[in-house]
Formats: structure tokens, sequence, C-alpha cells
């Protein structure tokens, strides 16, 4: 009976596919945009990331196990890489770091994909406007291509794929193996950002007040152990629980071939003096102001600086008014976005990480804004869809002027600061070694830098 169930369900779908023409070209837009704009250098904390991932595949270098979950997605990503290095063609680190960045992009591919299917099960528009226009307009696209050494793209890949095994796990024909899948997906994000244990609050709690215990149950045993999983991989690997000092962040672009975390008087055993959690829980400092200011503020609140952010949610919460059907489902997510929010108040003295584009720590509730935005442009049509891509568009300009800098440029700075460093096209000239700070210039340095990057390509097949 399951069996011919499952075929009348099979019948009754409409056949779709995700590579149709239209989105292939979507596809085709981002790939074209992160291989003419990617910056492969490893850098800040992809340092860290970078380093752990050589040292567990037997370089000698020094490195700290620190959140390191993203290196899972890009573990096969490095491995070619360094067998093109091996073939002569590359150096081991440059390859490396160009593995990085493509792991990055594939990432956002795959999250796309899988977005599309959530959108597909709500029955939702999925075409390549939704899919695009969310991805522009949120910080996705800045850290999938523009500073995809950082770990965001992988945890926004996580969370897209934990939602939608999530999503079968609620459906009609539910699957154990869709319940350990998504187990899965939660220790994979906490293992790469402690931060998102607010999944787990969020996800596991949900499905046990609407009755789908057994699914928690499995769910919540299969993070367990996945969990237990890697957090041994440091030990295995002999690699040290802690957080690098702050030299980390001033290793040149191009890197060595061993950047020295650790003096050898200041290593540790795995599971010596420091904890797995310390490097997290000691620079805990706590405002309850935090999540707004994420949010809001000019600094780097998400709503500011990528506006579309705000529709997206306005069109959740409609969704959550109108589908009762798939109310736990978008229960799950909405109780997830919260805690992610509100946890950042025990970080109020970190919430802005460094000199980022928009609220980075929240790029993971990607698949949040692609079925809010789906739903608001069901409901808004062609003029909603104007709207949004007035947003993406500014969200991309924001993106490029903070990518290519500015003169006098601070982390400090907010959206005020961004936007005032283009004056007007009559304005100021630079010269051609300075940094933007007027419309002409800065086409000039785009064209620049678009120019070189292909005559690149260009020497490559040539």
């Amino acid at each position: 009976m399951r069996a011919g169930g499952r075929a009348d369900r099979a019948t009754a779908e409409p056949r779709e596919r995700f590579l149709t023409l239209p989105r292939i070209a979507a596809v085709g837009v981002f790939l074209l945009f992160a291989v003419t704009f990617d910056d492969t250098h490893v850098e800040d904390d992809g340092s860290i990331y970078f380093a752990f991932l050589r040292k567990v595949f037997g370089a000698h270098v020094s490195a700290f196990a620190y959140q390191f979950g993203s290196t899972v997605w890009d573990a096969p990503f490095y491995l070619f890489s360094q067998f093109v290095a091996f073939r002569g063609q590359f150096g081991s680190y440059g390859a490396g770091e160009v593995g990085i960045a493509a792991a990055s992009n594939a990432a956002v591919v795959v999250t796309l994909y899988l977005g599309w299917k959530i959108l597909r099960k709500l029955d939702l528009p999925r075409g390549p406007a939704v899919l695009l226009l969310t991805l522009f307009g949120t910080p996705l696209f800045y850290y999938g291509a523009l500073s995809p050494s950082l770990k965001h793209a992988a945890d926004a890949l996580y969370s897209t794929a934990l939602f939608w095994f999530v999503l079968r796990s609620t459906g009609e024909d539910q699957r154990r193996r869709d319940y350990v899948a998504a187990g899965a997906c939660l220790a994979l994000l906490l293992a790469t950002r402690f931060a998102n244990i607010t999944y787990w609050v969020g996800v596991l709690p949900v499905l046990g007040v609407f009755g789908l215990r057994r699914q928690a149950s499995w769910m919540l045993a299969s993070a367990v152990v996945a969990t237990a999983i890697l957090f041994s991989v440091p030990v295995v690997r002999h690699i040290p629980y802690g957080t690098p000092p702050a030299t980390v962040y001033a290793l040149p672009a191009s890197g060595g071939d061993a950047p020295v975390f650790l003096t050898p008087d200041t290593q540790r055993l795995a599971l010596g003096p420091t904890s797995i959690i310390h490097p997290v829980s000691r620079s805990i400092v706590f405002d309850p102001a935090a999540p707004l200011k994420m949010l809001f503020t000019l600094h780097r609140g998400l709503f500011v600086w990528t506006p579309l952010t705000i529709f997206a949610v306005l069109g959740f919460a409609m969704l959550v008014a109108r589908d009762r059907r798939r109310r736990t489902f978008l229960l799950t997510m909405a109780a997830s976005a919260v805690a992610l929010v509100a946890v950042h108040a025990f970080w109020g003295g970190d919430w802005v990480g460094g000199n980022s584009f928009s609220a980075r720590f929240l790029t993971s509730l990607f698949p949040i804004f692609l079925v809010g935005t789906a739903e608001f442009l069901r409901r808004a049509g062609r003029l909603g869809a104007a709207v949004l891509g007035l947003c993406a568009c500014f969200s991309v300009w924001l993106g490029f002027v903070l990518f290519h800098g500015y003169l006098n440029e601070s982390e400090k700075d907010s959206v005020v600061t961004l936007v005032g460093n283009f004056e007007s096209i009559l304005g100021p000239r630079l010269g051609p070694y300075s940094k933007p700070n007027n419309v002409q210039s800065s086409v000039r340095l785009v064209g620049d830098d678009i120019g070189a990057r292909w005559r690149f390509y260009w020497g490559l097949v040539s």
C-alpha cells in the first residue's frame, strides 16, 4: 500500500526539473559574477579554517580546531586542488586557496538547488527571479563570491539542507533517512558555529510540541553521534582546540607554505587545558540590545545593508498565517531564526564581526529569506519584484564599495560612510593608484579588475 501511495503521489505531482533553461541562466549569472570577482586569497578567519584543513590532510603547519565545520564541505575541493598542484600547474598553497573559493561558489549553487526544492514542496514561486533576488539581496552573495574564504556559504548550505530534510520529515512521505540527514546537518551547523545550537533549539522542541516526537528523537540521536564524530577528528589528527592569536589576521595575502599560529611553547594537547568551547565562552559580553543592533543599525544592520530581508520577513509572516498545512515546518524555521538572532545578545561586544558586509552572522538564515521572498512576490507581483530588485542592486553596490575599499576605511564605518564616499561623478578625481571615492574612479577600478581577471583566464587556456 505504501509503495502504491508513493506512486500515486509521484504521478499526481507535476514533473519539474531545476535545470530548466531560465534557472540554468540564473546559476550562470552567479557563476559569471563569482569567477569575475572572486577573491581567491584566504584571509581573516578563513586562515584559521584553511590551516586546519591543511593540517588534517598532512601539511606540516600549525593549526587550531576552531569552529571548523565548514571544512567538511571544503575538503573535496581542497583535495582536488592539491591534485592539480601535484601535476605541477600551481603551487600547493595557491591551489588550495582557489579550491576554497570554488567550494564557496559551489555551496551557493547547491544552496539554490535545495532552496528551489523547498519552494517546490511549499508550492511557492521558484523561478530564476526569486532565486537571484534573494541571493543578491542577502549577505550570501558577498560571502559566496567576494569573500569566499570565510565559512558563511557553507553555513547557509547546511541550514538550507537542514530545513529541506525537516520539511520532508514533516510531510506525508516520511523516511527515517531524512531524520538522520537532518541530524547530521544539525551537527555540521554546530561544528561550524557554536551559536548554531539555536537550530537545535528551534527545530527539535517545535517538532516535539506538535507531536512529531519520533522524528525529533531520531534527529537528536543522529545529531549527537555525528557531533561526536566531527569533534573527534582534531583529537585523532592531534590538532588542539583553541583560538589563534591576532597575528592570524595579519597573514600576507599571497601566503607562505606554513603560516604559524603557535609557537612551540604555547601548543597544547587537543583535550588539554583549553577546552572546546572556552575560546567562544571567554568572549561572552551580554548586551540585550545586540540583536536589535544586528537588524536595524546603520553600522552593519541586516535590514539596512540588505533591505530585501525585511520584505522577506514580512512575506514569511504572511506565509505562516496562510499555510496551515505546513505550519509546523514553518514554525521550526521561525523559531530557529528568532533564536539565532537572540543568542547574539551573549556576544554583545562582537556582533558586528569586524569589517563585514551586513550582519554576516545571520547569513545562514538564507532559506528563511528565500521562502519569505517567494511568498512576498506571490502576493506583490511585478511591483514587488521591482522593489526587491532595487533592494538587491543597493546591496550589491554596497558590497562592491566594501570589496574594493575606499579612503580611510574602518570597521567602525556605517552605511552612511560607504554611501558618502561616492560623491557625484563631477567630484574630485583620484590618481590611478588610489582607492576610489567617487563614481567615476570606482567604475574605472572595477573595469580594470574585470579586464585583468579575464586576461588571466585567457592566458590559462591560450
